[in-house]
């Protein structure tokens, strides 16, 4: 407890919040605008959730109002199509030597393509930037095609939460991914 209570001091007063800059990325052949979530994209983050989540939104207005606004260093993009629709999104936190992923989602349509790799790319810059040790997040245990991919990404399985997830009392795996950290994020 201690250690953890140490690493949020440590967050607050050295954490560097991450100067984002809105950037086009092309993939495939589509382009895409990634750029940091603000309050007028809640509304399509939730409905976006619903789409990927079989109609559940995990995340409530206030939830994603209190993360975006956050005092803790932390990092939310959503990646945006040609016609300003919301493809995917994630969500990080710093916490000592951990940027802990709060959140990812890629709407259905646009799975596969690419996104959620770009997507957890920009938030392991964010944690080396930090000079955090580890990136971290919890997966359901019944979406094996989410785990495939982080462990594609480089992430292993730490050990399992029980009950994690509320509206169904769904087990979550806690996966974690060391980072070679060079001090000053250099």
């Amino acid at each position: 407890m201690l250690k953890r209570f140490s690493g949020l001091v440590k967050t607050i007063l050295y954490g560097k919040q991450y100067p984002f800059n809105t950037k086009t990325v092309t993939l495939g052949d589509q382009p895409f605008l990634l750029r940091k979530i603000v309050d007028q994209d809640i509304k399509e983050l939730i409905a976006l959730e619903r789409n990927v989540y079989f109609g559940e939104a995990p995340w409530t207005k206030s939830a994603f109002l209190s993360e975006i606004h956050s005092p803790i260093p932390h990092l939310y993009l959503c990646i945006v199509t040609r016609e300003n629709e919301i493809a995917g999104f994630v969500g990080s936190r710093l916490i000592g030597e951990d940027t802990h992923i709060t959140n990812i989602a890629v709407a259905t349509y646009f799975q596969d393509q690419g996104i959620g790799s770009l997507l957890i790319d920009e938030v392991e810059k964010f944690a080396i930037m930090n000079d955090c040790e580890t990136l971290s997040l919890e997966v359901r245990l019944s979406n094996t095609d989410a785990q495939r991919l982080y462990r594609r990404l480089g992430f292993s399985s730490r050990n399992i939460r029980k009950n994690y997830y509320t509206e169904n009392s769904e087990d979550a795996l806690d996966m974690v991914k060391h980072l070679d950290v060079k001090l000053g994020g250099q």
